[in-house]
């Protein structure tokens, strides 16, 4: 079984850093905030900057699979997000229930 890199490549105080960095640059470019709500019901759970961030961060840790992607930005959450972003909620099923 491959041994998992995600913590080894970044650190809080990275994410936290490129965060504030990303925020400034779209800002600075005029990077459009896109709507979050369209006219047909909800368009995306989270902001775009959000995504793209995540993104970045897969890309830093050289993580190739949606599980290791989905690893990543769960334990680098509240510093992905700061207060902008409510956390997700994720229902887990029990291996016992029907």
């Amino acid at each position: 079984m491959k041994k998992s890199r995600t913590g080894s490549m970044v650190s809080q105080e990275w994410v936290q850093a490129t965060r504030t960095y990303f925020l400034d640059f779209l800002h600075t470019t005029g990077f459009p905030a896109l709507p979050r709500h369209g006219e047909r019901g909800l368009m995306s759970a989270y902001p775009e900057w959000l995504i793209m961030l995540i993104g970045v961060l897969a890309v830093k840790c050289k993580e190739k699979t949606y599980v290791g992607i989905h690893r990543l930005s769960t334990r680098y959450w509240q510093d992905l997000c700061g207060h902008e972003v409510t956390c997700p909620r994720s229902p887990r099923v029990s291996s016992g229930s029907v």
